[in-house]
């Protein structure tokens, strides 16, 4: 290959790896801080050709903006409309195998964000855990305790999309009160609206139609509670 074909080669594939737009539907795939991985659950954000832009986590829009970007210097900048300002300024932008990639310093440390083009709302855990749920099974320490945990076959839990839940124990009691999820890990901790009742944090495992729940606080440590999801209130 002479000089003037390796030249145009390195032009045309200097420009093909600019030439893909910011604008598009993106899910955030991968956020590394200083070489810690501490990605959001369910990430996305929306970027319109009109200079504004939408973002939120799985089915809920919690921010929204204006951006900029220098197509010379390959800068992208988002200002917030209904938020706090970034502190951080906006990111230097290039493109690999189809998915774009941020990067900027943050604190002194090297920040990159890889997004994939998507087409729909990623769902998060919160919006897969939203339902009504009926146990199946109640293990501690692998052992199963159903038998005592739930005798007459009363339990259930109701995650509401309003961030209440609603549960029936083994002595048919309701109990109330809110419950939210962890941005980066998939985990639920339920208050209970009764000053009487403690703080409990579980580890989610949840599919379609089962939900698993592993105790992570010290009040239901080795518990395992399992769920399948119905459509009506168990008698």
């Amino acid at each position: 290959m002479n000089k003037t074909s390796f030249l145009l080669l390195m032009l045309f594939l200097t420009s093909a790896a600019y030439a893909q737009s910011v604008t598009g539907f993106w899910e955030i795939k991968e956020v590394q801080v200083g070489g810690r991985l501490m990605t959001p659950v369910a990430r996305w954000t929306r970027i319109n050709e009109d200079g504004s832009y939408q973002s939120g986590n799985g089915w809920q829009q919690n921010s929204e903006g204006t951006w900029k970007y220098d197509s010379n210097s390959h800068f992208f900048i988002p200002e917030e409309t209904n938020g706090i300002k970034e502190p951080y300024g906006g990111f230097h932008v290039s493109f690999k195998e189809g998915n774009m990639i941020w990067q900027r310093e943050e604190d002194g440390m090297p920040v990159t964000v890889t997004l994939v083009p998507i087409r729909k709302l990623p769902k998060s855990t919160a919006d897969k855990i939203v339902g009504l749920w009926d146990l199946n099974d109640a293990l501690q320490n692998g052992i199963s305790i159903k038998s005592d945990f739930d005798p007459e076959d009363k339990y259930y839990i109701f995650i509401r999309w309003d961030r209440v839940y609603a549960e029936r124990t083994k002595d048919g009691k309701r109990v109330t009160g809110y419950w939210y999820i962890n941005a980066h890990r998939p985990e639920i901790t339920l208050m209970s609206y009764s000053a009487d009742e403690n703080l409990e944090s579980w580890q989610v495992e949840v599919t379609n139609d089962k939900l698993r729940l592993t105790g992570i606080s010290d009040s239901n440590k080795n518990k395992e509670l399992f769920f399948q999801r119905v459509n009506e209130f168990p008698n």
